[in-house]
Formats: C-alpha cells, sequence, structure tokens
C-alpha cells in the first residue's frame, strides 16, 4: 500500500518551497509556476520508441491447451518470460479479453495477461506486476488503442502504451499492442495514493450480440440502484481498495450524483470529481470511443475513489474501438451523445447543469485546439506506422492482412480531420469564449512571481480579452495538490490591485496561509454571450493549474549556521566520548543573543523539530556546538535527530519560527566540515573542522581547496562564476527553487551565465557537493 508522502524536498538542494512527492504523471513547467497533469512522453517498460522483445517460455507441452481451459475461470499457468536479456521465473500467463477472444474463431492471435507475482509477490516487470498484449481486434492498423492513449493522456488519466515483438516458446507470434493495466500501480502514477476503492463496472450486454447492443440500462452507470450496498454488487466488481467500506462510497457517490442540480453543485463536487469527469466525457466523445461509458453506460470503465479529497471519478479501461471511420461525422456521435438519457448520470445530470455544460464545452474545446488536429494526428501515426509497419507485414498470427493494415492507416488521420471538421460545426461547440493571456501573481509589495510570506495574500492579475464582451472573471484557488477550489470574482474596476479600470486587467487576491503552504490556482472567464461561454487559464485545468508556496520570514539578527559536520568518526566528541554530527552557531553581533525559543531543524515542514532549553544564549562573536545525534539524554544542546551525510536542509529559526538562517547541503565527506569563508559571513565551503572556532583559522590554501565565487548576487542579466582550479571541468548545474534543472555546463576558470531568461526568483547552483544560493531579480 503506497502511502501519501509530503517531504522537504525533491532534492537535496531546495530549501525554500515545501515539496510534495508527485505522482509521477505530475510534472512543473520549466518555469516552475504550473503544475501539469498527463501528458509527459513514457519512458521503462512503455516508452514508445522502443519495441521489445518477449519471449514467454511454458515447461508445458500443453500449455495451449491449458490457457485454452483455463480462460473463463481465468486462472493463470507458470511461464518464464525475458524482456532485454532479463529473465523473470514464475509469471502467471492466462488469455484475456471478451469479444477480443470469442469472435475472432481458431486464429491464435490471442490476447494475454501476464502476472509477474503469480509465485513471487514482490516481483515486478520493470516496475509494473500487471502486463496485457492485446491482439488488436477490429483493429487492422494495431494503432486504435496506442494511438489513443497517447492523444488522450493529456487531459485525462488513462493506460500507456507501445509494442511488443511476442515469442511463445520461441516461435514467433507477432506484434502486440503493450497497454498498462489500470491497476494499483496506474493510480500511483495519477494520484496521490492507490489506497483508495477501484470499481470495474463489469455487466455483460443484455441486448443485441454487436458492438453497441443492450446498452444504457440505468445499472452500471454510476447509477443510483438504493441504500442496499448489495444492489451495486451485482453490477460492479472491486479491483482493489485500503479503505474501509468501500462499496458504501461507490453508493454515497451514486446517490450525490442522482440529486445533482444548480441548487446543490457545490454538494455534487464533495463527492464526485467534477472536473475529471468532464474531461472524462469529453475525451471519450470526441475520440468516438464505442467501448466506453458514453456508448454503453455500464463496462468498460473503471471508477476510483480517492480517498484524499474523498471524490469519485470514473477511469477509462479500454480504447480500442475509436477512430471508427462511421462515427466520424455520424449524427449519433454528437457532442451531447446520450446527454438527454437518465441511465447515463454522469452526462445527463452533469451536462444539463448550464455550468458545467459549459465547462465541458471549454475542455472540450481545449481538447479539438490542443490535441486532435490533423497536424498531431499525421505526426502521431506516420511515427508509428514507421515504426511497426515490417512488423505488421511479417506478424505470422495477425487478425486482418497486411492489406488491410496499409489502407486503415490513413483512414486514422482521415478520421481526425473529419471528426474534428464535424465537430466544430456544432453551434454549441462554435461559441467563442474569452482569451486569458496570463494570470500572474504577486506579493503585497506588487513584485510579480515573488511568492507572499506567511499570512500575507498573494495578488492575481488575469489579462483578459473578449469579442462577446466578458460577463465575470473568476479566480480559483486551494491549497495542497488535491482537493476542491474556493471561486472568488475577479474585478476590472481599478480597486482589487488590477491596475487602472477597464484596462483588461482583473484582480482578486488570494488569502494568505502559513509558510510553505502550497498553494493553486487557476483562472475563469465568462463571456458575455447568450451561452455564457467560458475559458480556463491554465487551458488544462482543473489538473493543470498555477502554483506557488507560501515564503517563510526570513530575519537578520546576526546568527548564522557557520559550520556543521555531518559524518564524525574521528573528530571532536560530544560529552559522553562519541563522535556525533555537530552544528557551529556563530554570533556576529556586538551583544550577546538570548536563543529561549529558537529552533533547529532539518526538515522544513516541521521547524520547531528541536528547541533550545530556555537559558540558551550564544556570546558577542561568540560560538555555540549543538550536537546532532538524537540522543537528547546526553545534555541539553543534543538535538532530536541527526544530520544526514547524503545532503539534507539545516534551518535555524526564532520563537516565532521567522527563519533566521539555512542552507541546504549536498553529499558530506566523512570528517570534513562545511563552514563559512569569511567567518561569520561567507558562503559554506568544505574543509578541514574549526571546530568552536575561527573558520579561517586554517590559512587561504585549505579554505580555496574547494572554492566557488559567483557575482553579482543577485543577479540580473549576467552571472559570473569563478571555481578555484580542482572544479575545473565537473558539472554546474542550476535549478530553480522547485528543484527543476534549467541549465548544465562544464565549469571553467571563469565564466558567465545568462540569467536574463530566468525569472525574477531563488535558485541554485551546484557543483557536486558545494551549493550556492543564488537570487535573479529583473
Amino acid at each position: 500500500m503506497k502511502k501519501l508522502l509530503l517531504c522537504v524536498a525533491l532534492f537535496a538542494f531546495y530549501p525554500e518551497t515545501q515539496a510534495q512527492t508527485l505522482p509521477s504523471e505530475m510534472h512543473y513547467s520549466a518555469d516552475g509556476r504550473i503544475l501539469y497533469t498527463g501528458g509527459e512522453a513514457p519512458t521503462g517498460l512503455y516508452d514508445r520508441t522502443v519495441i521489445r522483445n518477449v519471449y514467454l517460455n511454458f515447461a508445458q507441452t500443453n500449455y495451449w491447451t491449458l490457457l485454452t481451459n483455463n480462460y473463463a475461470s481465468e486462472t493463470e499457468i507458470p511461464a518464464s518470460m525475458t524482456i532485454d536479456g532479463t529473465t523473470y521465473a514464475d509469471v502467471g500467463v492466462r488469455f484475456r479479453g471478451n469479444t477480443s477472444y470469442t469472435t475472432i474463431g481458431t486464429s491464435q492471435k490471442k490476447s494475454f495477461a501476464i502476472s509477474s507475482d503469480f509465485v513471487n509477490a514482490d516481483q515486478t516487470i520493470m516496475g509494473y506486476k500487471n502486463l496485457k498484449f492485446n491482439n488488436a481486434h477490429q483493429d487492422a492498423t494495431f494503432m486504435r488503442e496506442v494511438l489513443y492513449n497517447r492523444m488522450a493522456r493529456r487531459h485525462t488519466p488513462i493506460a500507456k502504451g507501445n509494442y511488443v515483438h511476442l515469442y511463445l516458446n520461441n516461435q514467433d507470434w507477432g506484434i502486440y499492442p503493450n497497454v498498462q493495466s489500470v491497476d494499483k500501480t496506474f493510480l500511483d502514477e495519477w494520484f496521490l495514493s492507490n489506497d483508495g476503492a477501484r470499481f470495474r463496472a463489469t455487466t455483460e450486454e443484455t441486448g443485441s450480440g454487436g458492438p453497441g447492443g443492450g446498452w444504457g440500462d440505468g445499472t452500471a452507470g454510476m447509477n443510483y440502484l438504493g441504500a442496499d450496498t448489495l444492489s451495486y454488487k451485482n453490477y460492479y466488481s472491486l479491483k482493489s481498495s485500503d479503505i474501509s467500506y468501500p462499496w458504501q462510497k461507490l453508493l454515497n457517490a451514486t446517490q450525490v450524483l442522482s440529486t445533482a442540480s444548480a441548487a446543490n453543485m457545490e454538494t455534487v463536487k464533495t463527492a464526485v470529481d467534477v472536473d475529471k469527469a468532464l474531461w472524462f466525457l469529453a475525451c471519450e466523445n470526441i475520440f468516438a470511443d464505442d467501448d466506453s461509458y458514453i456508448m454503453k453506460g455500464k463496462m468498460d470503465y473503471m471508477i476510483y475513489y480517492e480517498p484524499e479529497t474523498g471524490r469519485t471519478t470514473p477511469l477509462e479501461y479500454d480504447g480500442n474501438s475509436t477512430f471508427l471511420t462511421e462515427a466520424a461525422t455520424s449524427a449519433s456521435w454528437g457532442p451531447f451523445k446520450n446527454a438527454t438519457n437518465a441511465n447515463y448520470p454522469l452526462l445527463y445530470k452533469l451536462l444539463n447543469i448550464p455550468q458545467w455544460r459549459q465547462r465541458y464545452l471549454a475542455h472540450y474545446r481545449t481538447i479539438l485546439n490542443e490535441t486532435f488536429t490533423t497536424a498531431n494526428a499525421t505526426t502521431i501515426v506516420d511515427e508509428m506506422n514507421a515504426q511497426i509497419s515490417a512488423l505488421v507485414a511479417s506478424d505470422p498470427k495477425k487478425l486482418y492482412t497486411t492489406a488491410q493494415y496499409t489502407s486503415g492507416v490513413p483512414a486514422l488521420k482521415t478520421f481526425v480531420t473529419n471528426r474534428r471538421n464535424y465537430l466544430l460545426t456544432n453551434t454549441e461547440v462554435a461559441q467563442v469564449a474569452p482569451t486569458i493571456a496570463s494570470a500572474p501573481y504577486y506579493n503585497t509589495s506588487d513584485v510579480q512571481y515573488e511568492a507572499p510570506l506567511a499570512n500575507q495574500q498573494a495578488r492575481i492579475k488575469a489579462s483578459v480579452t473578449s469579442a462577446n464582451g466578458i460577463s465575470k472573471v473568476n479566480l480559483y484557488y486551494a491549497t495542497g495538490v488535491v482537493g476542491n477550489f474556493t471561486a472568488t470574482q475577479m474585478f476590472d474596476d481599478g480597486l482589487h490591485n488590477d491596475g487602472a479600470a477597464s484596462d483588461g486587467v482583473f484582480g482578486a487576491s488570494i488569502p494568505g496561509y502559513e509558510a510553505n503552504t502550497f498553494v493553486r490556482y487557476y483562472i475563469e472567464a465568462i463571456a458575455n454571450n447568450t451561452a455564457l461561454s467560458v475559458s480556463y487559464l491554465p487551458t488544462g485545468a482543473e489538473h493543470d493549474i498555477f502554483v506557488y508556496t507560501v515564503a517563510a520570514a526570513q530575519i537578520a539578527n546576526g546568527v548564522v549556521i557557520n559550520e556543521f559536520m555531518a559524518s564524525n568518526s574521528a573528530g571532536n566528541t560530544d560529552e559522553a566520548g562519541e563522535f556525533e554530527d555537530w552544528i557551529e552557531l556563530y554570533n556576529n553581533n556586538e551583544i550577546g543573543i538570548d536563543l529561549n525559543g529558537f529552533h533547529l531543524t532539518d526538515d522544513t515542514s516541521d521547524l520547531d523539530k528541536w528547541t533550545f532549553p530556555s537559558g540558551t544564549t550564544i556570546a558577542a562573536h561568540g560560538y555555540l556546538i549543538v550536537w546532532a545525534d538524537n540522543e537528547t539524554a546526553d545534555g541539553s544542546l543534543h538535538a532530536s535527530w541527526k544530520l544526514s551525510a547524503d545532503g539534507e536542509d539545516l534551518v535555524l529559526s526564532d520563537s516565532a519560527l521567522n527563519i533566521v538562517d539555512s542552507y541546504t547541503f549536498g553529499a558530506q565527506s566523512t570528517n570534513i566540515a562545511s563552514a563559512r569563508i569569511p567567518n561569520g559571513t561567507g558562503d559554506l565551503v568544505m574543509q578541514a573542522a574549526t571546530f568552536n572556532a575561527n573558520n579561517e583559522s586554517l590559512g587561504v590554501e585549505t579554505q580555496t581547496l574547494h572554492s566557488l565565487v559567483i557575482y553579482p548576487n543577485p543577479a540580473n542579466t549576467i552571472v559570473n562564476v569563478k571555481g578555484s582550479d580542482n572544479l575545473i571541468g565537473q558539472k554546474i548545474e542550476l535549478y530553480n527553487a522547485l528543484g527543476q534543472k534549467l541549465y548544465e555546463n562544464t565549469i571553467t576558470a571563469e565564466m558567465q551565465i545568462a540569467t536574463d531568461r530566468f525569472a525574477t526568483g531563488i535558485y541554485y547552483l551546484k557543483i557536486g557537493s558545494l551549493t550556492k544560493k543564488l537570487s535573479i531579480r529583473h
């Protein structure tokens, strides 16, 4: 069970922002101001640039008979799997699929499910436990599912996919789409944990035999079936859960959804992730997904209850029946398919509330404009065709002919062109929404992209234009990585820190929060047309959002972290005669300083982790040693934690939790200290220890052993870098406050780095274990 981790740093040199262990599908923009979810190119097992040879070897000579006999019971048989030269013993293998199995006659091109933990619960295959090799049923191009997953993942949680070349007992079984399982690993990648309840709607088709028959009967489409959870167990299967009463969570969500109306939108948002649901519905509709919620109203989708927010969200499950030529311009596949059918409550309830209908349309336009374009589809399809065409031609088991593949590939591109043109003619889709050009944040001193201090407001200014006039502009804000937003209206009246009245810049404020609070926000602009068409910035809201972290106040009282040793095996000893980590403070003042209530910590999210005892003082120009040994019984100046020689944060704060001094260090060497040169004021450099004494007593040669000088600091357009001889040739890197690498080069004796391309803020230059804080101001 994966637990949510809130940690101090994404990197050892990340001191000023509270970092979070984010799901792998979340990533920051280059400037660190936007947090995106989805759209990153997969690596590892699902790297789309790689087609791996996969060898399944069965010890049983009758393995095919066993697989066939076990299909209905879904019983696996053992095999070994070899990928990239690595053999995984005792994986479990079975045939998978419904119509992809039952309608292909005697063909041996079956779909396979593989479990890496069939025998060994801890075994994974490149990080994954459940693999799916699909047979491209009803898809002569082999591309539909992989293409859909690739194009849609920018805006909705969806499986990754690429291709493998499969061999069974060394016999060529041809090419297979390798599609990620929507399992707990998938949840880890998209959500803060995988602890929640994951359901699959599993009702089988009860109508006519062809695809789409007998659907929408009001059972497994998140329909409210009454107050007894047993009713739901007839139509859903619980795939995983680490929470109590998972079935009750599903029941509650369907009950709240059944009551959705314009009058109780806030209540609905507490139980259903409405925005995620709208993106999900828009993707299924635009790609004309025949195996989908919007088509079937049951089966071929999943539901996830997110324990961190208490909300449920639908998840895409099966994407092989997309890009169907006949659906591209079909009247039955309009933008609001099944929105008038009460048996499809996600459609019927959400899309018939005017505000959410307009939100759906805004997301719809975003997909059409940014993802679902002829140019994008052409690029991807051509790339995939170049990658797989030869393997398809030589596939000895494929369900369709090479000629069908050859004619099917251009049809995919034609589908996108025809479908997009058709959808853009829809009256509601064609409405023109406002344009939001930018929405930067400011602190109370009106410095752009400077985070507010603790308990101070952030000012947001949005530049908005609209050919149809502007009815309203809203600011949505929240704290933490997930959860519902609070909305507040923005004004262009000159009274809300928005500049001049009627200048197209709208202003509003986000309330003040405690230091290190992670804040996210986005903008909604509503046109003054009949439809009240809306647009958002970021355009991918709410899964793409602007972010900042509330800054901690830093005061200058003259007491500094002057020296420390994070790995002590032969240096100074404490009262017990033990070699312990230590921290030296120095008082630059002409008077003594009372440290009563001051704190030391190695965790920026826990500033009062250890508190100086009452009566602790440091003399004028004096030194004070604190032992970081997690042995508080050894004396009053023994902290309740240890330093990490691998690198971490070190923070001194006062009784009000204002940061007095802080430093983030990289890996340390045993019995080597990091000390300020010049003493009390300079940067920390690695040198022999000067325990409880002036750091300059070692002489210039020792002090400059690892010397790195940067100036000017703060920098505007250029920063000069000078390194000592032993640093020349090493890698120098520049990171922003979110731990993202923005620059890399090889250091020379003297060099310059252009800083005019970087936003105002705090940055970190790193060479090996040396880290220099750099302030950039424009």
